[in-house]
């Protein structure tokens, strides 16, 4: 059994965001922060900054005028965009990928389930964007043992095919959940995306009041449904009939989603 510190010593170099990201995450929880200061950190990146230029050029923000500037750009996608995008651009590029990993069906997924976690949270009157970030990195630990340790991946993925009395962290020492919410912990993330990532397999266990955790289990199940049946029709429907469920309104939660991640695709096309 390995211990997950022999597991981060064993990959040698660490996945890391790049400081002028890792800077404007912590700007954008700053309250104090305004869009200005954001735009001239941004504007020190020059991936970053044609990123949100193509963002807001793009036919979900595209306005009567193309924005030329990235204060202008910035203004135009608004708080939450910026922060999306700013966060996802660094974290995809954090990672090396080989030519055995398709990095685009991964993401595409990972947009998936954040997209039902933002409509989640809004169902439970929960912080729909925080909701996103935990969605949208719920699967980082798969990814780093990946890209990184495909030896270690194969491993997990054997014990997980294994009878039902044997499981991954059992066998190995932790499973991708762990893995994932170890890396979000080296790299200073908030604490309530460490636990939901960390608590995604068994939220009832989980420490934080924010319910981060069950929102991510829950938006797991609806996205496996819906690829498993092809989207949302009677069978996907009938599926969805689950305890972890029940305290959603799962028919408005339906009607609201293709909208959604239509619209959450945007940020998709900006992952490489």
């Amino acid at each position: 059994m390995m211990e997950i510190d022999a597991l981060f010593d064993h990959l040698h170099i660490l996945p890391s965001i790049p400081k002028v990201a890792q800077e404007l995450i912590q700007q954008f929880d700053d309250p104090t922060s305004s869009i200005e200061e954001i735009a001239r950190n941004l504007s020190l990146d020059p991936v970053l900054s044609a990123k949100v230029l193509r963002l807001a050029n793009s036919a979900r923000f595209r306005g009567v005028r193309p924005a030329t500037s990235i204060e202008g750009a910035a203004i135009r996608l608004g708080f939450d965009a910026l922060r999306t995008l700013v966060l996802a651009s660094a974290v995809t590029a954090a990672f090396r990928y080989n030519s055995s990993f398709d990095p685009r069906d991964f993401w595409q997924h990972s947009f998936d389930v954040a997209s039902i976690c933002r409509v989640i949270a809004g169902q439970a009157g929960a912080d729909r964007e925080t909701a996103f970030t935990c969605g949208m990195l719920h699967n980082i630990g798969e990814l780093l043992i990946r890209t990184a340790a495909p030896d270690i991946g194969a491993r997990i993925d054997a014990e997980q095919r294994a009878p039902a009395s044997v499981t991954p962290e059992q066998a190995v020492g932790f499973g991708y959940p762990e893995v994932g919410a170890e890396l979000a912990r080296r790299w200073q993330l908030p604490l309530e995306i460490q636990q939901a990532i960390a608590y995604q397999q068994h939220p009832q266990d989980a420490p934080d009041e924010t319910g981060m955790a069950r929102l991510v289990a829950q938006a797991r199940l609806v996205s496996f449904v819906l690829r498993r049946h092809g989207g949302i029709n009677e069978q996907a429907k009938v599926a969805l009939v689950n305890p972890l469920l029940n305290d959603l309104d799962l028919a408005r939660l339906l009607a609201e989603l293709p909208e959604i991640i239509e619209a959450d695709k945007a940020f998709g096309t900006l992952i490489n």
